[in-house]
């Protein structure tokens, strides 16, 4: 029998107001938000297993350890006199389990909302526009549906989630909008059929034009009809599955809220359209070490073999789970996955290290998982990461950073890095992990001996990744170099010297030392030993920026053989009318540009930075040696 809440009270019905003070003061419960309480079981005596819910007015009761109702109840009723008498087939709500309170919901992995339960059918309340109960949907535990007898429900719908403000979502089924609300935490509309959907828009243009609505659509044909037809009709936006076939509630259940609710945004040709009226001075960046890494991006850190990638990357790592300002820079940190894909003991020593190097640095939220994993076609290793992450962020906070490192390691050789086909699955594998949980995903990449193709899979990495850091060794000083190459959202050319200190650890059983590295900046006296002036000036560093910049674009060419080039080895060279223009056009209230230009190259081919030939420029080691810093070992 459906319980009619709010009708004439059911003598044999628990009701809240009536009995839950006596039950939670009898049991020693304690609240846990404003409709439920938590305690010791009466009948198994479980720690905090026992639950009592506010149920639209009504008592529903559960254990999550000996899940016997009947005997519960039993003793609510009979030996602790706190509940009425009943007959079971007229107390069916408070009766039924929570876990499994009816086997549609089960299945679909929602919750019961406005619905109620009729014996063994679902019945979800269908109100018109005026917000008056027209009629009820029946679905049953295999998912069939069927309306009242006789009902007309032409615009009239069930809305999920309370009363609608400003927002809603329109959904074709009740499983599709409960998972859209459980995802978004905004109402949904359950518009009955995809065919009422357009109805039922214009009821409420018609009786709450202010109410933005959105379609959360299926994707099959009837799904795109429909939400085709309301934009040009109504300007209604919508946003679908990207699996043919497929509708929100599919997506919900094989992927979780989190993804679904990323995964829900209507696009609209007027998205990134600003008025003059409506700019502001952004004063909030979401940056996570500043002028490097920003939240829910993507960066890669790529240079030779042994230039340090590694540890720097994991030095940054440190200070990110430490939340401590790094080289200078400030950070907001959090927790850290650090897929280290060689496997080995290796990165044992490397975390002893620093840990010895940095003792102030307490509860370091940094996770070190040394195993092979395969994110370019294995879904088993691509879902165990996304598993990781949230494992991690329940423990030690949400994750910010997931380093990979390497990408032909991560992929097991099974990338080809050069094939811009591959390279975009494997980023479009990564985008997945971090549509889910938000990181930023920092992956750590080579470049080969032809720099003609810079960063393995070049094209597509370029174009998918908002950050580049090349790191370059100078092998006269063992001075390394990190610079930004790109930058999305921030300031491009930043740079941080860095160089490695040999850490002894101790002795293996053989006794012999255990050493590993960590980074630090050089002292004044290792930069003069260098004897290679650093770039100064704002337009000497101005000019930098701009070569950086076109070389991350692509723009450019190794160098050819020849007198006057590089003889052995290859550097990345620009003509200079291509960087002259570049510069010329950063340049802010410069009474005469082409003097500066030219002031700021004399100056970098004085101190052996830069050499020119037949209109081309290239950066050079300090003493002007034909040297590739991006050559592997």
């Amino acid at each position: 029998m459906l319980q009619d809440i709010g009708s004439k009270r059911n003598t044999s019905t628990a009701y809240w107001s009536d009995y839950a003070a006596g039950i939670i003061d009898r049991l020693g419960l304690k609240k846990v938000n404003e409709n439920e309480y938590c305690g010791g079981c009466p009948n198994c005596g479980g720690v905090d297993r026992f639950r009592i819910n506010n149920y639209n007015g009504e008592i529903r009761v559960n254990c999550r350890k000996c899940n016997d109702f009947a005997q519960i109840f039993k003793i609510l009723r009979e030996d602790y006199k706190l509940l009425p008498e009943y007959s079971p087939n007229k107390d069916v709500v408070t009766l039924h389990k929570v876990e499994d309170i009816h086997p549609y919901l089960t299945r679909k992995k929602i919750k019961l909302h406005n619905a109620e339960i009729d014996e063994t059918d679902l019945v979800v309340p269908i109100i018109d526009k005026t917000g008056k109960k027209q009629g009820s949907q029946f679905i049953d535990a295999d998912g069939n549906k069927k309306f009242n007898f006789g009902l007309k429900f032409k615009g009239c719908f069930s809305v999920l989630n309370g009363k609608i403000k400003d927002f809603a979502w329109l959904c074709e089924g009740f499983a599709t909008a409960a998972a859209v609300t459980e995802s978004t935490g905004q109402p949904a509309i359950h518009c009955l059929n995809a065919a009422n959907i357009i109805d039922v828009i214009e009821a409420f243009k018609e009786v709450r034009p202010e109410v933005n609505l959105v379609i959360a659509g299926d994707n099959d044909e009837a799904g795109r009809k429909v939400c085709a037809k309301a934009l040009e009709q109504h300007g209604i936006t919508y946003v679908l599955p990207d699996e043919e076939g497929e509708d929100w509630n599919d997506v919900y259940v094989r992927e979780g809220a989190a993804y679904t609710r990323r995964a829900l945004k209507p696009t609209s040709v007027l998205d990134e359209i600003v008025m003059p009226e409506d700019a502001v001075i952004p004063t909030q960046s979401n940056y996570i070490v500043k002028g490097w890494l920003s939240e829910d991006t993507t960066s890669i850190v790529f240079g030779a073999s042994n230039v340090g990638k590694s540890f720097f990357c994991l030095d940054m790592a440190y200070h990110i789970g430490a939340n401590q300002n790094w080289m200078g820079c400030k950070v907001r940190g959090g927790s850290v996955l650090y897929l280290q894909t060689e496997g080995g003991t290796a990165f044992n020593t490397r975390l002893v290290a620093l840990r010895n190097k940095y003792p102030e640095f307490k509860n370091v939220k940094l996770a070190v998982r040394a195993l092979p994993i395969n994110l370019f076609n294995d879904e088993n290793d691509i879902a165990k990461v996304k598993l990781l992450i949230k494992e991690i962020s329940k423990k030690h906070g949400d994750v910010k950073v997931l380093c990979v490192d390497t990408i032909a390691r991560a992929t097991q050789g099974q990338l080809e890095e050069n094939s811009n086909s591959e390279f975009s699955k494997f980023l479009a594998n990564l985008d997945l992990i971090r549509a889910e949980t938000g990181v930023h995903i920092m992956l750590v990449g080579h470049t080969g001996k032809d720099l003609s193709k810079g960063l393995r899979g070049s094209y597509s990495a370029v174009a998918a990744a908002e950050t580049l850091i090349e790191i370059t060794l100078d092998s006269t000083s063992n001075i390394r170099t990190a610079v930004t190459t790109k930058q999305r959202d921030m300031e491009l050319g930043k740079s941080i010297d860095f160089v490695l200190t040999r850490e002894e650890l101790g002795q293996d059983e053989d006794g012999d030392e255990i050493t590993t590295c960590t980074i630090r900046q050089p002292t004044e006296e290792e930069i003069k030993e260098n004897n290679k002036p650093k770039i100064s000036g704002k337009n000497q560093l101005l000019f930098k920026q701009v070569f950086y910049q076109l070389r991350g674009e692509g723009i450019g060419k190794p160098n050819p053989s020849g007198a006057g080039w590089p003889k052995g080895k290859t550097y990345w060279c620009i003509d200079e009318e291509t960087i002259k223009d570049h510069f010329k056009g950063k340049l802010v209230g410069a009474s005469n540009p082409a003097q500066t230009y030219k002031q700021a190259v004399t100056a970098l081919i004085s101190a052996g930075h830069i050499a020119a030939n037949e209109g081309y420029i290239w950066f050079v080691d300090k003493d002007g040696t034909i040297k590739n810093p991006f050559d592997e070992d």
